[in-house]
């Protein structure tokens, strides 16, 4: 395996290389939402070297975040064959996607802790789950610049502790078939949104660079700011808040290539859908999911499902356990670890 010693090897030509492909894109690269445009605002790619051939929207913003050691090292990948300049392009754009999407999961953790009582409130408003949640992506844009400036290693891991936001919330298990609480809208899973749902080719290229000894932990690092500020335009954009970023969605994205799929309803023997088990089931499940179209600033109650609809269902939609466990184990080892 190379080491990434060998990947950053500083030849002189290779540093002209790199030097061409970081001026290109530190030219053309722009940041979601300062022109309000997205991605694409602006010309947003380069047509330098191989690298810089295939380095555009999500891939090349990327890149732009990265230091000079790092750039050098996906230059050396490329000119050395080990990797494609699209290959390259898909790991980067599945690294920002997962930013993105770890940032949204952690933003619903403490939205639900600071906010818990708001999901039992029946006096609560559509205005009421708003302005709450303004106030938690006010207090994770005031905590991802404090971890920015911090210069103190144990103060940073402290406020990276805070804006995971791990650790177990509210216990919601006693409400299961007893009570109605509260989903808000904006954090409904969205298996199509492109911008961060993302594809087996992406996450096995990102595989692939990770395995030819480049550190995609420090790409993460170098991308969590983007990420926080990304998918708090994302949720604002859902609740209707108004935000001066704009998101773009990946326009290569086919719902047919993503990892996470959704759940398909088996057929019978006589090769129609199962309308009285497993149909049923899925019903009751979307709409504990709040799976509904209700239009945005309207309270979504989710009531407690019928038992009788789960009594004949299937236990589970998967027929083949192994295959479910890699898909979960390849999810899992894309994921940030900060």
């Amino acid at each position: 395996m190379t080491s990434v010693s060998n990947l950053s090897s500083t030849s002189s030509s290779m540093i002209d290389r790199f030097s061409a492909v970081d001026r290109a894109a530190t030219v053309a690269a722009t940041t979601v939402g300062k022109t309000g445009g997205g991605y694409g605002s602006v010309a947003d790619s380069v047509s330098l070297s191989p690298l810089g051939k295939s380095l555009h929207d999500e891939s090349l913003v990327v890149f732009n975040a990265l230091s000079d050691k790092q750039r050098g090292q996906l230059v050396s990948l490329v000119d050395s064959g080990k990797m494609t300049g699209e290959e390259v392009h898909d790991a980067l754009k599945q690294r920002l996607k997962e930013a993105r999407s770890s940032a949204l999961n952690a933003t619903h953790r403490m939205f639900s802790k600071d906010h818990d009582d708001l999901y039992r409130n029946p006096g609560a408003t559509g205005d009421d789950l708003n302005n709450a949640l303004a106030d938690t992506l006010k207090r994770r844009s005031s905590l991802i610049e404090n971890m920015t400036a911090a210069t103190n290693d144990d103060e940073r891991q402290s406020l990276s502790d805070e804006l995971a936001s791990r650790g177990l919330g509210p216990d919601r298990t006693g409400l299961l078939g007893k009570q109605r609480y509260i989903m808000p809208q904006f954090f409904t899973p969205d298996l199509a949104d492109s911008r961060i749902a993302s594809t087996r080719k992406e996450g096995d290229a990102a595989y692939k660079l990770q395995s030819l000894g480049f550190d995609l932990d420090g790409v993460d690092q170098a991308l969590r700011s983007i990420g926080e500020q990304d998918s708090a335009a994302i949720l604002s954009e859902r609740a209707g808040l108004p935000s001066s970023r704009v998101v773009a969605r990946d326009s290569s994205f086919s719902m047919e290539d993503a990892v996470i799929q959704p759940l398909a309803f088996p057929q019978s023997n006589g090769g129609s859908i199962d309308e009285n088990g497993f149909l049923a089931r899925m019903r009751a499940q979307d709409q504990w999911l709040g799976k509904t179209s209700d239009p945005v600033g309207v309270v979504r109650w989710i009531d407690p499902p019928a038992r009788a609809a789960l009594a004949d269902a299937p236990a589970s939609a998967s027929v083949d356990g192994e295959a479910d466990a890699a898909k979960v184990a390849f999810i899992k080892g894309l994921k940030p670890r900060y």
